[in-house]
């Protein structure tokens, strides 16, 4: 029943492996690999999925992925796939543990952590390149991420996220564009008793 998807999961765990920057990060790397490689979804239906992840409690990427499991081969892959997707981090996990108290033992100099920091901003910043894309389309979604990306630069305080949301939602509210402009008619639920 796997040999099928043995090249899928192949592709779920090179992508664990290399996904680093978080779900802001991940979302950029899962276009990638998903959508244009290997085109298990499409850009539309990654978008989707990952806007209904993040409205779960939990870990969104985790969540995206197993999805993708699950649309391609059921519960069955989507188990195999949640397994793989969490081996390499809680491996890495695991061994970072031993290896911090064998750092502080030897007293060894951390620099190898201090490109960590330039790595997940460039992951961050793929991600937001590849997501304008498809999310950029209008001039009110345009002068909002312009304002939103000027104000934070420029205004490093944690309550500047919290007011850029609601401004951002008023300014959408009142354009005469609607955000996301959507063209096709929304699928039909089937509902089951």
């Amino acid at each position: 029943m796997f040999l099928r998807h043995i090249p899928f999961l192949r592709s779920v765990l090179l992508y664990s492996f290399t996904a680093f920057g978080g779900p802001q990060g991940h979302i950029g790397m899962m276009m990638r690999t998903f959508v244009q490689k290997r085109k298990d979804v499409s850009e539309e239906e990654l978008m989707e999925y990952n806007a209904f992840c993040q409205m779960l409690p939990g870990p969104s990427s985790t969540q995206t992925v197993t999805l993708i499991a699950y649309k391609r081969g059921g519960i069955p892959l989507a188990i195999v796939a949640l397994l793989l997707w969490i081996l390499p981090a809680a491996t890495m996990m695991g061994a970072f543990s031993f290896l911090i108290y064998y750092i502080d033992v030897k007293e060894i100099s951390t620099n190898l952590f201090k490109y960590v920091l330039p790595m997940s901003v460039g992951f961050i910043f793929y991600a937001a390149a590849r997501m304008m894309k498809s999310s950029v389309r209008h001039v009110a979604t345009w002068a909002i991420m312009t304002g939103c990306a000027i104000v934070t630069f420029f205004v490093q305080f944690p309550w500047v996220f919290p007011l850029l949301l609601l401004l951002s939602g008023v300014i959408s509210n009142f354009s005469n564009k609607r955000i996301p402009d959507s063209k096709e008619k929304p699928k039909p639920v089937k509902w089951m008793n």
